[in-house]
């Protein structure tokens, strides 16, 4: 199986830690300003509740394009429409908790903005990081294949046939031999399937046996 360069590996964790990091730093911030929103608008207990509605839905909805895009399906309308109005809300629900200021609405336009990019990134690393495990199992299974291949015993060449003897021919024309066999050339050759210029040779020697 071929092996990822090891600096590579932790290269990509140290990015997968750092990214997540912020993803949390941003989602706690977030969570806090439309808490504090909905806890001015008279929610109660339900202001700690709502901003998952408002976070959870982008996470939901990049999980579900990293998924489908992973299965080489197309991410679909729902899921663009999800991740578009979960970072519309979270924008503009963080604003409006903000300080009525230019700079305190900009600061905390900050948290739902870094909290998508930051989650899309993350996905980002984990389908690259699937990418290449998937690509280094199929090279180790071709490469296995292949030096099975050259391991694989070759066929045994079959025996190759030994030349006939005089004496083979004579053995095999005895077993036709018999009381009314008039033994000659022409006869062994028949029989034997031998030469012309050794059946005289084999007739004699069946003559002299017979005698």
């Amino acid at each position: 199986m071929a092996v990822v360069n090891e600096p590579t590996i932790w290269i990509k964790r140290t990015c997968v830690v750092a990214v997540a990091a912020v993803a949390a730093v941003a989602a706690v911030v977030s969570f806090d300003h439309m808490r504090a929103l909905a806890s001015d608008a008279g929610e109660g207990w339900k202001a700690w509740i709502l901003p998952i509605s408002v976070d959870g839905m982008l996470v939901s909805a990049s999980l579900v394009m990293l998924t489908r895009k992973r299965a080489g399906q197309p991410v679909g309308t729902l899921a663009w429409i999800g991740l578009v109005l979960g970072l519309l809300v979270s924008l503009a629900a963080n604003v409006a908790a903000a300080e009525p200021t230019l700079i305190g609405r900009l600061v905390a336009a900050w948290p739902p903005v870094a909290l998508g990019l930051s989650y899309e990134l993350l996905l980002t690393l984990i389908r690259e990081t699937a990418t290449v495990h998937e690509f280094s199992d199929q090279r180790g299974v071709e490469a296995a294949s292949i030096v099975h291949e050259h391991q694989a015993p070759l066929p045994e060449a079959p025996p190759k046939r030994s030349r006939k003897l005089l004496q083979d021919y004579v053995n095999e024309a005895r077993e036709h031999l018999g009381p009314d066999v008039n033994i000659t050339p022409a006869w062994v050759r028949e029989v034997t399937n031998c030469s012309r210029g050794l059946s005289p040779k084999i007739a004699a020697t069946l003559r002299a046996g017979v005698q």
